[in-house]
C-alpha cells in the first residue's frame, strides 16, 4: 500500500514521490531538498522505507547508474555516521540500524555517475515509537530488540514521578518493580515511550510485552550461583554481579569461580563499582574502564553494561569523591570505551545534576550509536598512568574515546590503528586535531572526555 509521499526538487523542479513504508503513524519521512544536476542524471525519488522503532531504509532511484554516499545523524547534531552503495546501478537501498525510537533523522545522500556527474540530496524521516511488543535476542555482543541493535539506556526501580524526568534525559529501558511501581504498571504507563524489564524477579509474569527479567541483584554477593538462580518466565535475561571478579578487586568468600556459571545463565551481563561513592578512593576511577575491559573477557559474546553512580551515597561530598556532572560523564564514557553496550544510572533518585548530564550522554550516545556498537579496537596511550583510550571503526570512519580519569592534566599521544593521517573532529568543541600518520597529541585536563571522529579517507 502507498502510504505516503515526498517532494523531490531537482535543478528547480518539484517532483511528487509515493514511497512505501511503516504504517506505524509516527514513522514519517521528507525529501527536503536537492541541488541541480547536470541534466540527463539527477534523483528520480528519495525516502526512507522500512521503517520502525530502532531502524530504517533508505530507498533511492537516480536516472543514471551510480554509486551513492550518505551521511546521516539525528536531528539538531552534526551528522556523524557515514554509509555507502558502492554497486554501480539505478536503484539503491541502504539499510540504517542502532536508531532510537520516536526521533527524526537527517540524511545526506550524494549520487555519482559514472562520468563523475553528482546530484545531492537531504532527506528526513522520524523513527515509530517505542514497541509494545517485543522480541530480544543477542547477537555478537550487542542487545537486539525486534532483530534491530540496541544500545540501553537503564533506570532502575523509580517511582512514576520520576518517570517523566528520565524519559527527557533519554533513559530508554526502565527496570521495573517495586513499593512504588510494579512491572506490569510500568509497562501500562511507560508503552510507546521506552521498554520496560522487570527488576524483581519474585513479581515475574508471563504478560506480553517485558523485554526480559533480572535476576536478584548482586547475584555474586547473595552467594547464588548459576544453578541456584531462579527460574525467569520468557525474555532476555538480565544479570547484574559485584567487581569482585575483576582483579583490583578482593574475591568474595566463594572465590571467582563461580563466576563463569552466573554469567552464562544470562543474556546480558552488568556490574556495579562506584569507585567515588562506595569504595570512596577518587584513585580508583580508572577501575570503571580496567573491571568493564575483564567483563568483555568474562562474558564473550555477550551485551555487557555498567552501572553508573548517580547521586552521593556512602561516601557523600567527602573531598575528591564528591559527584558531580564531570564524574558522571567521565565513568560513563569509561564504560562505554572498555565495551559497555548499555549504561544503567543508580540510584534510583539522581542528584539534581545528574539528568542533565544523563541527557547529554545519551544524545552523545544516540549520535554515534551504531559506530559504539562495534567491536573496540585498542589504542596506543602514552599519557598519565590514569588516561585511557580506545577507538571503533564503522563505515570507514574512526571513532576514538579518550577519558582523563588521573587527578592531573595530561598530554596524550595516542596510536590508532589505520587513521592514514586524516584529521579528527573533536566533538563538542570546534577544534580539529591532525593525525601524523596514525599518531596524534592532545592535552586532557582531569575527568576531560574527547571523543574523535576521523571521517572516512574518501
Amino acid at each position: 500500500m502507498l502510504i505516503g509521499v515526498a517532494l523531490l526538487v531537482v535543478g528547480g523542479v518539484a517532483y511528487l514521490l509515493g514511497y512505501r513504508g511503516s504504517t506505524h503513524p509516527s514513522a514519517e519521512t521528507t525529501v527536503v531538498t536537492t541541488t541541480p544536476a547536470p541534466v540527463g542524471f539527477a534523483f528520480t525519488s528519495a525516502g526512507a522505507v522500512d521503517l520502525s522503532s530502532y531502524a530504517s531504509s533508505i530507498a533511492w532511484t537516480t536516472s543514471e547508474p551510480s554509486t551513492g554516499r550518505l551521511r546521516w545523524g539525528p536531528d539538531g547534531v552534526e551528522p556523524m555516521l557515514w554509509d555507502s552503495a558502492d554497486a554501480s546501478g539505478t536503484q539503491h537501498v541502504v539499510r540504517l540500524t542502532g536508531l532510537a525510537s520516536s526521533t527524526m533523522y537527517q540524511v545526506s545522500l550524494v549520487a555519482t555517475s559514472a562520468d563523475q556527474h553528482t546530484a545531492r540530496a537531504n532527506l528526513s524521516f522520524t523513527t515509530a515509537a517505542a514497541p509494545s511488543q517485543v522480541q530480544g535476542s543477542v547477537r555478537d555482543g550487542v542487545l537486539l530488540v525486534n532483530g534491530e541493535p540496541f544500545f540501553p539506556l537503564l533506570a532502575w526501580q523509580q517511582c512514576p514521578e520520576v518517570w517523566p524526568g528520565s524519559l527527557a534525559a533519554g533513559i530508554n529501558l526502565f527496570a521495573a518493580g517495586s513499593p512504588c511501581a510494579s512491572p506490569s504498571s510500568a509497562l501500562s504507563e511507560l508503552a510507546g515511550r521506552a521498554l520496560v524489564a522487570g527488576a524483581d524477579s519474585s513479581l515475574a509474569t508471563s504478560e506480553p510485552g517485558f523485554l526480559g527479567w533480572f535476576y536478584p541483584d548482586e547475584a555474586d554477593a547473595r552467594g547464588l550461583t548459576g544453578a541456584s538462580l531462579p527460574a525467569l518466565p520468557a525474555g532476555v535475561r538480565f544479570l547484574t554481579i559485584t567487581a569482585h571478579f575483576a582483579s583490583a578487586a578482593a574475591p568474595l568468600p566463594s572465590g571467582r569461580g563461580m563466576y563463569r556459571g552466573l554469567v552464562a545463565a544470562a543474556d546480558v551481563v552488568g556490574f556495579d563499582v562506584y569507585p567515588l561513592q562506595e569504595l570512596c578512593q577518587r584513585n580508583l576511577l580508572p577501575l570503571d574502564f580496567d573491571a568493564q575491559q575483564q567483563l568483555e573477557a568474562l562474558a564473550p559474546g555477550k551485551p555487557t553494561f555498567q552501572w553508573i553512580e548517580s547521586r552521593g551515597m556512602r561516601c557523600g561530598s567527602s573531598p575528591g569523591v564528591a559527584l558531580s556532572p564531570k564524574t558522571i560523564r567521565a565513568e560513563s564514557w569509561l564504560a562505554v570505551a572498555a565495551g559497555a553496550h548499555g549504561l544503567a544510572f543508580f540510584p534510583p533518585d539522581w542528584d539534581y545534576f545528574a539528568a542533565p548530564t544523563i541527557q547529554g550522554i545519551a544524545a552523545r550516545i544516540r549520535q554515534l550509536e551504531p559506530a559504539l556498537l562495534q567491536p573496540v579496537q585498542a589504542v596506543h596511550v602514552e599519557a598519565a598512568p590514569g588516561v585511557r583510550a580506545t577507538a571503533r571503526s564503522y563505515h570507514g570512519a574512526t571513532y576514538v574515546i579518550a577519558v582523563n580519569a588521573d587527578t592531573k592534566a595530561s598530554d596524550i599521544r595516542l596510536t590508532v590503528p589505520a587513521l592514514g593521517s586524516r584529521t579528527l573532529l573533536v566533538l563538542g568543541t570546534p577544534k580539529t586535531v591532525k593525525a601524523r600518520g596514525d599518531v596524534f597529541t592532545d592535552r586532557l585536563k582531569p575527568l576531560d572526555v574527547r571523543i574523535y571522529v576521523a571521517p572516512p579517507a574518501s
